[in-house]
């Protein structure tokens, strides 16, 4: 079997515990193309067991959600998240990352949406990789005024009451959601 055939199996595997989980959820498939050694390095992360990655939507007690901002775009605001390790379930990266990033415990309660993603090879389109993307919703374990992070890679991370004025477009619908009360 090929690796990504294998890689497919064991998504489509994850994908339903986590329906089993959780609940239905939407799923939206997309292909890209990589450079050739853009695709040689993802083919080197996926043998190793990378599956993708995963992110959290977080709120707490009092209704607010939290938000990051990253230096590659810092005027546009989008939750934590990250990649997937080797050995972790999708769950796993996202409270994992949710702590990196910005220093809150918290609890999965949800998925809102997830994205499987075949990765096309534009040198040799016969070589492909599959992973996924799960974005979870996710309670913070405690109230907390600031968060803080020691994370390079995230400029801040902060609390918010309404939505940021800018957010990544995959989160639109979430954030107005959570603005809505829809939860």
């Amino acid at each position: 079997m090929s690796l990504a055939e294998r890689m497919r199996v064991e998504i489509d595997d994850r994908v339903e515990r986590l329906r089993n989980r959780y609940g239905d959820f939407p799923i939206c498939e997309t292909t890209v193309e990589n450079d050739r050694d853009f695709f040689a390095h993802g083919r080197e992360l996926a043998e190793d067991g990378w599956l993708g990655d995963a992110g959290a939507f977080v709120t707490d007690g009092d209704g607010r959600a939290l938000f990051i901002r990253h230096p590659n775009a810092p005027e546009t605001w989008g939750v934590p998240g990250g990649g997937h390790e080797p050995g972790e379930s999708h769950a796993e990266t996202a409270l994992r990352e949710v702590r990196e990033e910005t220093g809150i415990e918290c609890e999965i309660t949800g998925v809102w949406c997830a994205r499987r993603k075949t990765i096309v090879s534009k040198t040799n389109r016969d070589q492909r990789l599959q992973v996924l993307t799960v974005q979870f919703d996710a309670r913070a374990m405690e109230t907390a005024e600031t968060s803080t992070t020691d994370d390079e890679e995230v400029l801040e991370a902060r609390w918010f009451v309404d939505p940021p004025e800018s957010v990544f477009g995959f989160l639109e619908p979430r954030v107005q959601a959570w603005a809505n009360g829809d939860e």
